[in-house]
């Protein structure tokens, strides 16, 4: 059975979060040992004067992790709104963002619900098949996902009964009906479009 993964493993280097928060408290017990040594020396204002560059580094070293993680919440809040909709497959939901004309599809989860694991799940063995802007990360995201197109030539190369099944469902039940919105949408928009109905007097 496959291990716990550290929650540090996110992180682009985990060492240096790792190594960061090391430093972070070891700065607490050493440089609060100074300040209470010199607090009872009197000699406190001084002291505070000679150590604000690590104290200043101290407290920019959470600033900056609170920022990183405020800046992830940020890249994935495109997919976390899911613009109104939930689309599951077989009991698992996948992640889709729709922006304009372009789809994209959370690769983790599509390869969940086709029950992709161990090596079939490397990016780059997958876009040897999908292509490289086949499987990218989106803008406004750090998630790894395919597009309508990779998803599409990645899905071909599949002969499976699984991969059939979600190649019907993401035509029927995913792009059909948003393309069709979309018509809609535009065909509304035109018809009351105040150009469009004026006329010259």
């Amino acid at each position: 059975m496959a291990g716990l993964r550290s929650f540090l493993a996110t992180d682009p280097d985990e060492r240096v979060v790792r190594w960061g928060w090391m430093l972070w408290v070891l700065w607490v017990v050493i440089g609060g040992g100074l300040l209470l040594a010199d607090r009872k020396s009197g000699t406190l204002g001084f002291a505070l004067v000679l150590t604000a560059p690590f104290w200043g580094l101290w407290l920019l070293w959470p600033l900056y992790r609170g920022l990183s993680a405020w800046a992830d919440w940020q890249a994935e809040g495109a997919w976390g709104e899911w613009q109104g909709n939930y689309y599951e497959f077989d009991g698992r939901q996948v992640r889709i963002l729709f922006a304009g004309d372009a789809v994209w599809f959370v690769a983790a989860d599509v390869l969940d619900a086709l029950g992709i694991a161990g090596h079939q799940r490397n990016p780059e063995r997958i876009r040897q098949v999908a292509g490289r802007d086949g499987l990218a990360v989106p803008p406004r995201s750090r998630l790894l996902a395919f597009s309508e197109v990779g998803l599409r030539a990645w899905l071909d190369r599949r002969t499976d009964l699984t991969a059939h099944k979600f190649r019907r469902w993401v035509d029927k039940q995913v792009l059909e009906p948003y393309r069709r919105r979309r018509d809609l949408d535009a065909d509304s928009g035109a018809g009351h479009d105040p150009q469009a109905s004026s006329t010259d007097d």
